[in-house]
């Protein structure tokens, strides 16, 4: 019977491809599409297929111009893996109890209820809900099903070398497309702003992978990670992003109360500022060198974040504590914390603050993962001058940082190995001198 059931249930299918196939060019790609995806469902399985889709969503993620199609702007590839993903994973986070950190659960609960508060008092509700729950879903959701799911740490180690892969893929793609009229790039983004803040969060992840690999060539895998995510920043412009990592760097000795990265940190830090023009002349105006400096897209940047961030304050004022909830404005300040007042008002800027720290906290707490709240520490810092608050590249890797607050239950190094069967068989007990109870080995067998 469960035979005659199985053929039934193929049969029905290829039915079903064939038929979609007979409906035009898209119709075709779709049913090859589906085709692929049930012999790969069929051969490896519901979690490992599933762990393959949230592979791709984390490259793709940074990657954000790379869609299905133009016209659904907010849907990207990154988007569709992580549904698939999660979908498939299903039957794997259902035999697992969420660990979910408090702070984390109050904080999310609070964003969720005051960004549905504010809309429903808003003008157009139902606008405002459509941009809040992309809110919700980014900071609350995402986290959440990554906190559900709990990959392991090595998995997680995956996970973080494929948003690598994404923004040097986007990087590579940058260089094919060239630079805009204004001598910035965006990489496979669609701004350079984008562009560079996806290339901090890769950043923050190769940290973590330097203290995870300690064979040579994985270290100048991370190296050579590092330093192209450090050209994304620089020839995407961003100053906010370029700061960024060096904060990280400056910061990273003092975390780690190592004097030898600090010796490393202040030697790059003189070798870049005596170089500093060759840089500059390398990268070329519109870099981020060039507008540090200071050029006219610098000073006319600056100026248009005063302005949106007066604004900004203006609408904040208007409903201090409801909020105005969110339209197609919601990111003009320029300025995520007062994105997110203006929005939800200033007890829910206070719960995203919260929020945030329970992604940073884990950095200063022991466990195998800890060094990714860097992650977090860089996106706290470049959000008073960025307006992504959503964004999925951003968030991708939040939600990777916060399984940091599940693993501290393990070791950052390797437990000492246990003892081997012969040398427990041949251990026998005996008194010290004091009377006390030991443990020594039979020299002679051995």
């Amino acid at each position: 019977m469960t035979s005659i059931a199985t053929y039934g249930s193929g049969l029905l299918a290829l039915v079903g491809l064939l038929a979609l196939a007979t409906l035009g060019t898209f119709g075709m790609i779709a049913a090859v599409v589906l085709a692929v995806g049930l012999t790969m469902l069929i051969t490896l399985g519901t979690d490992r297929l599933g762990t393959l889709a949230m592979i791709a969503a984390m490259v793709f993620a940074p990657m954000n111009d790379v869609r299905p199609s133009q016209s659904v702007s907010f849907v990207t590839f990154s988007d569709l893996f992580f549904a698939a993903g999660f979908a498939l994973l299903v039957p794997t986070m259902l035999q697992r109890k969420a660990k979910v950190p408090m702070g984390f659960a109050v904080a999310g609960s609070l964003i969720l209820v005051l960004t549905v508060v504010a809309s429903l008092l808003n003008e157009a509700p139902l606008i405002s809900l459509n941009y809040g729950f992309r809110l919700v879903a980014s900071v609350v959701v995402l986290p959440l099903l990554f906190l559900w799911w709990r990959p392991s740490v090595k998995l997680v180690d995956g996970l973080a070398w494929s948003f690598v892969a994404g923004t040097t893929i986007s990087l590579l793609g940058g260089f094919v497309t060239g630079p805009q009229p204004n001598g910035r790039y965006l990489g496979l983004t669609t701004h350079t702003n984008f562009f560079a803040l996806g290339a901090l969060m890769a950043f923050g992840m190769l940290i973590h992978l330097w203290s995870r690999h300690q064979n040579r060539w994985m270290r100048f895998l991370v190296l050579s990670g590092g330093g192209m995510a450090l050209a994304s920043a620089v020839l995407s412009g961003s100053r906010a992003a370029l700061l960024a990592m060096v904060m990280l760097a400056l910061l990273y000795p003092l975390v780690e109360r190592s004097v030898m990265s600090a010796y490393l940190v202040v030697s790059t830090a003189l070798l870049g500022i005596a170089s500093l023009n060759w840089l500059i002349s390398v990268a070329g105006e519109g870099s981020a060198l060039a507008r540090l400096k200071g050029d006219s897209t610098a000073s006319y940047s600056d100026l248009a974040r005063e302005k949106a961030f007066a604004t900004g304050i203006e609408e904040f004022l208007a409903k201090p504590l409801q909020g105005n909830g969110f339209d197609i404005t919601a990111l003009d300040a320029h300025n995520v914390y007062l994105q997110v007042a203006v929005g939800i008002g200033i007890f829910g800027a206070l719960a995203f603050v919260m929020l945030l720290w329970n992604f940073i906290v884990p950095l200063f707490q022991p466990g195998p993962l800890r060094r990714l709240g860097y992650v977090p520490l860089s996106y706290a810092a470049v959000a008073v001058i960025t307006n992504s608050l959503w964004d999925r590249f951003v968030w991708a890797g939040l939600a990777l940082a916060i399984l940091a607050a599940v693993h501290t239950e393990e070791p950052d190094a390797p437990a000492p190995a246990a003892p081997s069967p012969t040398e427990r068989d041949l251990a026998f007990p005996v008194r010290d001198p004091r009377g006390h109870l030991t443990t020594t080995h039979n020299s002679e067998s051995m």
